[in-house]
């Protein structure tokens, strides 16, 4: 079977001079889908940035660079695709592997039910992250040799009926989640959509597994959340600004997953809601 990759191409050195631009250079790219352009210009970040003594900190954004080019094979390279899928997953959950050893050992090496401390030194973010690819790890591991799971750097359970990559996941999000109500006590909540992406998260583990309650709880959480949402305007701005494409990008991510939800229940008019959402906030990019 030909292996169905993204071609990758030479990347430029990093260097202090242009550092953000990369940066900023690879968050475009990632969203263009120019994975042959953003994946060594990933690495290349991570390099520099490991030089710098701030490897630990870069991990997982490294690992979600991964984890969309495995995601975007995922869906649309079909069964030839698979092997590349499972290199870029992997190397995403090697870096996610990484940054839990790390965390672990900063806290005084494993210890049996040490979940909620070796998670707690992470953000709400960096916990979203790991559950998206913790979940997409059990829906692919079928499909595509994956790393072994890393359920036993979290909590040693001799039997249980949640597949162990969804069992991660389903930690990652309690621990965010715990971390977003953390953040609303103190008066300096999390960015609006990690939230909404950490109950998605929950509602599809929940639905998979059949947990009717918890299923029906999570959704009524996530239209809530949704209607408190920031939405940009619909109508466009006049400067696009860095901050506003990441704001009209983020928005796009929110109304596609929330459309994702909506297709599950079969609720039309949300389907219908959140699908112009997210073209009216594209059309606004592309303008």
């Amino acid at each position: 079977m030909e292996n169905f990759s993204y071609k990758k191409e030479r990347a430029d050195v990093v260097t202090p001079e242009n550092f953000e631009a990369h940066k900023k250079q690879l968050s475009d790219q990632i969203w263009s889908g120019e994975y042959g352009k953003a994946l060594p210009l990933a690495d290349r970040l991570l390099k520099y940035r490991t030089e710098k003594g701030d490897r630990n900190a870069a991990l997982v954004n490294y690992a979600s660079n991964y984890y969309s080019a495995a995601s975007k094979l995922w869906k649309e390279g079909g069964a030839k695709s698979l092997p590349s899928v499972g290199k870029y997953m992997n190397t995403a959950l090697h870096a996610l592997q990484e940054r839990l050893e790390k965390e672990i050992e900063s806290r005084g090496g494993k210890k049996k039910g040490m979940i909620p401390v070796s998670l707690n030194g992470m953000s709400a973010s960096e916990l979203d992250v790991m559950q998206a690819i913790y979940r997409r790890a059990a829906v692919i591991m079928d499909k595509v040799p994956l790393v072994k799971p890393i359920r036993q750097l979290l909590l040693s359970k001799e039997s249980d009926k949640v597949r162990d990559w969804d069992a991660a996941a389903l930690l990652s999000i309690r621990a965010g989640l715990n971390k977003v109500r953390e953040a609303k006590k103190a008066g300096k909540p999390e960015a609006s959509h990690t939230e909404i992406f950490l109950t998605i998260g929950s509602f599809e583990i929940a639905d998979r597994y059949g947990w009717k309650r918890d299923a029906e709880s999570r959704v009524g959480k996530i239209f809530e959340l949704a209607d408190k949402y920031p939405w940009p305007s619909e109508k466009g701005f006049k400067e696009k600004s860095n901050s506003e494409q990441h704001e009209y990008r983020q928005a796009i991510r929110v109304a596609r997953q929330l459309e994702d939800v909506a297709k599950t229940l079969d609720d039309k008019e949300h389907i219908g809601e959140f699908r112009e959402k997210a073209r009216a906030y594209l059309e606004n990019i592309k303008n």
